[in-house]
């Protein structure tokens, strides 16, 4: 007897968290604040110690990278209610790549030790803006990985000369973080 087939059932979408406010951001972290760029403004550069990121409230944010040739590739727009420059503040890494205010430029200055301060509270707002944050990387990791399966050159000469990371290292260093 052969089994009836079933039909082709349509893949859900994953929810997307409900995104933190800018209100609940500088309620909840005292220690956060509102700045400001202007046009042309570089808000941070690639290589640079990151002790902090934003959440861009209104314009926009052109993120580029350095090739071994010199030339600034385009990665991606930040746009308001997104993150900017999360990646290098949690990993305690140099900023990989610069930020450039495309417009006007208002954002939320988030300290990285009162990040971990309202971790170790076990606040549940830290919670929340911990999946969003972790939802962001995890959506720019698959396009950076789309980017450099088109421009190879888009990685830096030295870190070809790097060994692999240990993804599993990253993401229990990641955890440590949100379960301290």
């Amino acid at each position: 007897m052969i089994a009836p087939r079933k039909s082709p059932q349509k893949r859900k979408k994953p929810a997307i968290p409900a995104s933190v406010s800018p209100e609940e951001l500088l309620r909840e972290l005292p220690g956060a604040k509102l700045i400001t760029h202007d046009i042309g403004d570089i808000i941070f550069r690639e290589g640079s110690k990151a002790t902090n990121c934003y959440v861009v409230t209104e314009g926009k944010v052109r993120i580029l990278k350095r090739t071994a040739k010199g030339e600034d590739i385009p990665l991606g727009l930040v746009k308001p209610g997104e993150f900017l420059g999360e990646m290098a503040m949690l990993s305690g890494e140099r900023r990989s790549a610069s930020a450039v205010a495309v417009t006007r430029v208002k954002a939320i200055v988030i300290d990285h030790a009162e990040f971990v301060a309202l971790l170790k509270e076990q606040h549940p707002f830290a919670s929340r803006l911990s999946l969003q944050i972790s939802t962001l990387l995890a959506t720019r990791c698959h396009r950076l990985l789309r980017l450099i399966a088109r421009r190879p050159d888009v990685v830096p000469q030295a870190m070809k000369k790097v060994p692999p990371i240990d993804v599993r290292a990253v993401l229990n260093r990641v955890y440590t973080l949100w379960a301290v």
